[in-house]
């Protein structure tokens, strides 16, 4: 029988990635009662369970500044399964429980295995030459495995069906924003009735009080060239439509939206992510029966085993503390440790508000804003800077 002993940390990554390489029948979780408990430490089993469905769980506490009490309870627990593979986790823990644990090797003939979450690799300390595979995680795992849960998210089949036009559409949204705010105000204005009926048709009565009353025509016409809405009739101030759909309605009343399918489609596109999603929403705490949504998070992606968090900002004024409180928070909610943290915004932060910019440096945030969303490049600028942001900020 082989088994795995790891110290639950307060790290999931650290928790979780050598269970999944090293594919123990047993896996013995130590956890300090005064930090965690032990339902935390189900859930992240039930995060590795899903890989290794044979997987059984063992569950001990100890006192992780009590060195000699550890070291004797790990060696009476080594000895009693001396005739099996024995294998220690020395990811996670603390530097006292990485000494003991180092101390039981001496004395037995166990492995110490480490993960090298920042580079994707598992590795032997006891055996240089042993090799393990590496088991790709789902953003949907690291939410379990912190004891959450996904509650929704955006349509993938929808997103790449319409992938095309929604893609286009965006690219021209971001073009022409002035045109957008204006367009979208009217749209949500008008459209209140249709939201709450099963008829997608919009009609638009002129009313001239000395301002323009109507969204841009050159927008409007391209919204129908990309599909988003159909039959569009635009005279004398009088504007009517179909929606394609009630998905497309959705998407033209809400104004931020675009900035979010952008960023999106360029995570897509590359081959250094894998299981990008939008808009997800998450119960931080599905143990406690009710679904409470936290926050709403609007673009992630794996970058290995290393979740990608993104905040994407529309509005030219809402780059502030609060926009880089909120990031930081709902990426330390699902993952403490590792992870990479970036703030697409359509304000010119880099120059005109310099100490929002320095202070996103500071907490570990890659920050593209205006001047990288103009330029062409925008999914090779944002790839490069996710791939070369290693940071860890615990």
């Amino acid at each position: 029988m082989k088994i795995l002993i790891e110290f639950y940390h307060k790290n999931i990554l650290e928790n979780i990635v050598a269970v999944l390489g090293t594919k123990p029948d047993r896996v013995m979780f130590y956890f300090d009662p005064m930090y965690f408990t032990k339902t935390a430490v189900y859930d992240t089993f039930l995060a590795c369970r899903k890989y290794i469905p044979y997987l059984k769980l063992e569950v001990g506490t100890f006192d992780s500044s009590d060195f000699w009490g550890l070291e004797d309870k790990l060696g009476r627990y080594i000895e009693a399964f001396e005739s099996d593979e024995v294998m220690i986790d020395l990811t996670g823990g603390n530097e006292l429980a990485a000494v003991a644990a180092y101390r039981c090797f001496e004395k037995s003939a166990l492995s110490l295995v480490c993960a090298d979450i920042r580079h994707f690799r598992l590795f032997s300390i006891s055996h240089p030459g042993r090799r393990f595979g590496v088991q790709s995680l789902d953003f949907t795992d690291i939410v379990e495995a912190a004891g959450g849960r996904i509650i929704a998210s955006a349509d993938e089949a929808y997103l790449e069906k319409n992938r095309e036009n929604l893609y286009a559409t965006a690219c021209k949204i971001l073009e022409h924003t002035s045109e957008w705010s204006e367009a979208c105000t009217f749209l949500q204005k008008h459209s209140a009735g249709i939201r709450s009926g099963s008829s997608r048709h919009f009609s638009a009565e002129p009313v001239t009080r000395g301002r323009k009353t109507v969204p841009d025509e050159k927008l409007m016409h391209f919204l129908a060239r990309t599909h988003m809405i159909r039959n569009l009739s635009m005279s004398g101030g009088r504007v009517e439509f179909d929606y394609k759909d009630r998905e497309s309605l959705n998407l033209l009343t809400t104004y931020g939206v675009w900035l979010e399918f952008f960023t999106y489609y360029a995570l897509k596109g590359s081959d250094k992510f894998h299981d990008v999603r939008n808009s997800l929403k998450v119960d931080w705490n599905r143990n406690d029966g009710q679904d409470i949504i936290g926050n709403e998070i609007d673009v992630t992606a794996m970058f290995g085993w290393v979740p990608v968090i993104i905040s994407c900002k529309m509005s030219e004024n809402a780059t502030d503390a609060d926009a880089l409180n909120e990031l930081y928070a709902v990426s330390h909610r699902a993952s403490r440790g590792h992870v990479i943290r970036v703030l697409v915004t359509y304000s010119n932060i880099k120059e005109r508000r310099m100490g929002i910019y320095l202070k996103a440096k500071e907490m570990g945030i890659i920050v593209l804003d205006e001047s990288d969303l103009r330029r062409p490049d925008f999914p090779k600028r944002l790839e490069r800077a996710i791939c070369q942001n290693r940071t860890i900020i615990r």
